[in-house]
């Protein structure tokens, strides 16, 4: 349980620091559409895929950037409340799974939502490239499904704990 423990911590340290962006992300995105000449310094991040771009097409891509940064926190919220059951040792819980099966599917969408912009402004400027290999991208694809399935796991390991509490 120590482990438990350990991991509970950098998950409560991670979400503290992650829920700071969240809170100062959308006033941000309000000013950039307000007032864009008051901001301080330029738009480059993300490999310089959003500097050629102004108005409401930036504004669109920082929101949806904000949305699926937004989810992930979320899926980061879900995972430290599964964290405080299984210190409890409510491990078959049904809130475990739905959270689980929340995550996955907070996480997958945070996917699509976060690569929308990308790809449609790499296929606007003409740069749009296709490389195969590992990367961030499909780890996080794959970690959504990760947790969906660990939810049906789950679900599978409670109906049998209950057929086997039955059968006494």
């Amino acid at each position: 349980m120590k482990r438990l423990s350990v991991l509970k911590t950098i998950i409560n340290i991670l979400f503290a620091l992650a829920v700071i962006p969240a809170i100062f992300g959308l006033p941000f995105i309000l000013m950039t559409a307000i007032m864009p000449d008051r901001i301080p310094f330029s738009l480059n991040g993300d490999g310089d895929k959003f500097a050629n771009i102004h108005g409401a097409e930036l504004i669109i891509a920082l929101l949806a950037v904000y949305i699926s940064y937004v989810l992930l926190v979320y899926a980061v919220y879900l995972f430290k409340k599964v964290l405080e059951s299984f210190k409890k040792k409510r491990f078959f819980d049904e809130a475990v799974i739905v959270s689980f099966n929340q995550m996955g599917k907070a996480i997958i969408l945070s996917w699509i939502i976060g690569t929308l912009p990308t790809v449609y402004f790499s296929l606007l400027q003409g740069k749009a490239s296709v490389s195969l290999g590992f990367n961030t991208s499909l780890f996080t694809l794959g970690l959504g499904f990760f947790f969906i399935v660990l939810s049906d796991i789950f679900l599978m390991a409670k109906q049998q704990k209950e057929e086997n509490d039955l059968t006494v």
